[in-house]
């Protein structure tokens, strides 16, 4: 094995081992903080719901404030959902904008691997 060709593999190991890190580690860990927060929201809600059994029909400010508990918890979840889909987006794009960068790695590779040895030679 020459120092190009263990140069080469040593570059596509790292290569992709930085492909690993970014697609997976932080897309995790931003959809784990992501579901806790839905978690923490939902449990939230139901409490809410709960609460709301509780509350007078007669008292308006109480039935406003109950409704008002109501549509915030559902634009909280639902932004929590919206960007969970982005994340996935981002992910997904992650993932293709890697596979084409080790295309073009691969593709490049063999570019100057079969590049022919120039002759000099006199016609």
């Amino acid at each position: 094995m020459g120092q190009n060709e263990l140069l080469s593999k040593i570059r596509q190991w790292d290569n992709r081992a930085g492909q690993w890190m970014g697609r997976h580690f932080y897309i995790i860990f931003f959809q784990v903080i992501l579901i806790i927060i839905f978690i923490l929201g939902f449990g939230i809600g139901l409490k809410t719901i709960y609460s709301s059994f509780d509350v007078p029909k007669n008292d308006v400010i109480a039935q406003l404030l109950l409704i008002q508990s109501y549509a915030m918890i559902l634009t909280v979840m639902l932004l929590i959902l919206i960007a969970l889909g982005v994340l996935n987006l981002i992910s997904h794009n992650s993932r293709i904008r890697s596979a084409i960068r080790n295309i073009e790695f691969n593709l490049s590779k063999r570019r100057f691997d079969q590049k022919p040895a120039r002759e000099d030679k006199d016609y």
